[in-house]
């Protein structure tokens, strides 16, 4: 794990940094509902609520929680302790854990100030489901298929 004192982003402000590392980190693609499809062109307000499709593999089905929720309830040193240890190992995929735990301190703490200074935006995000339970909703299937 990198020092808390690291490598980290240089910006203006911490938010600023931190937004910026939500769109390089891909962050966005998982927790923002319309990214991909509109290549980047969600506006801020509507950026990190959540995603109502599903993340299936052996694991179940996951969803993009929705981070503004998240950093109202939760403190910043929670924050960076979740993103470095995988929530414990409760972390599922596709989140990327092992890209969170090189990740600077302060890098952390920048990407939850700015999705702190977001505001909260209520989003129902589906709860995840164990394996052999079907979604009722749309989701992609992360796992290989097929011959080897």
């Amino acid at each position: 794990m990198p020092a808390a004192d690291g490598p980290a982003v240089a910006a203006t402000s911490m938010e600023q940094a931190g937004e910026y590392l939500t769109i390089v980190g891909s962050c966005n693609d998982c927790h923002t509902q319309g990214w991909t499809e509109s290549q980047g062109k969600v506006p801020p307000s509507e950026r990190l609520a959540g995603l109502n499709v599903g993340f299936r593999g052996p694991w179940g089905t996951s969803y993009g929680k929705n981070l503004r929720t998240v950093v109202q309830r939760q403190s910043e040193d929670h924050w960076v302790q979740v993103l470095e240890t995988s929530d414990e190992g409760d972390g599922k995929p596709p989140m990327p854990w092992w890209n969170t735990k090189q990740m600077s301190d302060r890098d952390l703490r920048a990407i939850y100030r700015y999705i702190k200074s977001l505001g909260p935006r209520p989003n129902g995000v589906p709860r995840s489901l164990p394996p052999g339970r079907e979604p009722t909703g749309q989701y992609i299937w992360v796992t290989p298929q097929g011959a080897q």
